[in-house]
């Protein structure tokens, strides 16, 4: 007994006529194990496109690489021995599709010889893909040819060239290679930069200021730096004028010997040190509370490293009253060597001069376990 299977859609149905096997021809829904004939309705057309097993796999290979072409814009070409050979399809338009049918020997030989010439359907794109939907209907049913199935892989890179024209590639190139050679020849002409004896001055003073990367550039001797108790804020050191700071530009380009970490003490090892001199200290409780829970909110958000240090990093901090990082100091060798696996450089405030703003002093200790341990600074004993 015949059986027919139908896969409809609103501008295509397809229809698949075959034979079970014995073993499942008394079941509910017996599987379809041979094709005698598989017909393709389009809405519009007044014939479908028929034929046997061989028509109705080319089509589906077919109509389902041209699919993926179009959507990806990278054209899917035949891959195996005798795809193509009875159904091909080709844009006419950018909205028209020519889907192109060879006679199907077997068909041919069913009824009588049949007609050879090719048939020739223009598709709309909303037509071919109802034709891929009803395919994909017919794959997925397991009743129905269950050992057909498409052989998906990924397309050669051959077939993925660039579409734009040579010139549209040149042009920025040239571009970018003569605004270069006009940057380089506008640079010649400009003079020497002169190096002024106050500036070759001041880097030879020992600096109370260095950025943390300077740390990082002399690392420290093995004897351990001797620590100094906290500075009060009241007295101001007396190399902060304005006249003598020296920038992190500066300090990198000639470093002192007193810069380095081994040379200098606590007090004179950090990021924006001044800020932690001269600054009016926050003594009120709830204020000190409240920027201490924000200083360890925030370095514990920031502090993503893990930490490969085995001793305590014990660090000054400076706070402003809206919590932003005025600067910090090194308070014991272990948080000098290994400053670039905390967050205080990336954290510190470096935009203006902030020193005049009242802040608060925190000890902030960075454990090997992960830990970030913040507590007011003011009457903690010296490290």
């Amino acid at each position: 007994m015949t059986i027919q299977r139908q896969y409809t859609l609103p501008n295509c149905k397809l229809v698949i006529e075959g034979l079970s096997d014995g073993a499942t021809a008394t079941a509910p829904r017996p599987v379809v194990s041979m094709v005698t004939n598989a017909e393709c309705h389009f809405a519009g057309q007044p014939k479908p496109i028929s034929g046997g097993r061989a028509f109705l796999e080319d089509l589906a290979i077919t109509a389902s690489n041209y699919a993926q072409g179009i959507l990806s814009g990278v054209p899917h070409p035949h891959t195996q021995p005798g795809q193509g050979e009875l159904v091909s399809l080709e844009r006419v338009e950018p909205d028209l599709h020519r889907l192109t049918v060879k006679p199907d020997s077997f068909v041919g030989e069913a009824n009588g010889g049949g007609s050879s010439a090719p048939v020739q359907i223009d598709l709309r794109t909303v037509q071919l893909f109802d034709l891929v939907e009803a395919i994909d209907q017919f794959l997925a049913d397991s009743q129905t040819l269950p050992e057909f199935a498409l052989q998906l892989a990924p397309v050669s890179r051959r077939y993925a060239v660039t579409h734009e024209p040579m010139t549209k590639q040149v042009v920025p190139a040239a571009i970018g290679l003569a605004g270069l050679a006009a940057a380089a020849a506008a640079l010649f002409f400009l003079p020497i930069p002169e190096r002024r004896p106050e500036a070759a001055e001041d880097a030879a003073t020992p600096a109370p200021l260095v950025s943390p990367a300077s740390p990082a550039a002399s690392p420290p001797t093995d004897s351990p730096t001797p620590l100094a108790s906290p500075v009060p804020v009241e007295s101001p050191s007396p190399v902060q004028s304005p006249d003598t700071t020296i920038s992190d530009s500066a300090s990198a380009a000639s470093p002192s010997p007193a810069a380095s970490p081994e040379n200098a003490s606590p007090e004179t090892v950090g990021s924006v040190g001044e800020a932690l001199v001269n600054a009016n200290e926050i003594t009120e409780p709830e204020q000190l509370d409240r920027l201490k829970t924000q200083l360890r909110d925030r370095l514990d958000d920031a502090w993503s490293q893990r930490p490969t240090f085995t001793e305590d990093l014990v660090y000054q901090v400076s706070v402003a009253e809206n919590g932003d990082i005025l600067g910090f100091r090194y308070m014991n060798n272990a948080a000098v060597q290994n400053a670039n696996q905390t967050p205080l450089p990336d954290l510190q405030y470096q935009q203006t001069d902030r020193s005049a703003e009242p802040n608060a002093l925190f000890r902030v200790v960075f454990t090997p376990g992960g830990v970030v341990q913040v507590s007011p600074w003011h009457g903690m004993p010296p490290e």
